[in-house]
């Protein structure tokens, strides 16, 4: 009965966290879709769309760089780091596999 209680807490707390990520979700986003570029809500974004990040932003989604100038990104609420990390484009790993 312990274990199961633990277990129960922990789904709860885990589900609570998950639920909170949604508010770190910008609704809208710029992207480049076919050579056009429009705000969409951040839902409806599809491998192959540009989307443009700008100082101060949330990022809509698990992106791959293809062009930055400084970045840095603040991981604090995910990861608890204190300052912002830089970020680069790192040329893409032989053999690599991605959503496109």
């Amino acid at each position: 009965i312990l274990t199961g209680l633990f277990s129960y807490y922990q789904d709860a707390k885990s589900a609570s966290v998950m639920a909170g990520f949604k508010n770190f979700l910008p609704e809208n986003t710029l992207v480049t879709r076919e050579g056009k570029e429009e705000e969409i809500l951040a839902t409806q974004l599809v491998p192959g769309d540009l989307v443009r990040i700008k100082n101060g932003q949330k990022i809509p989604a698990d992106l791959r760089m293809v062009e930055q100038d400084e970045m840095k990104v603040d991981n604090a609420s995910l990861t608890g780091e204190s300052e912002a990390q830089k970020r680069k484009v790192e040329p893409e790993k032989r053999g690599s596999v991605h959503l496109e």
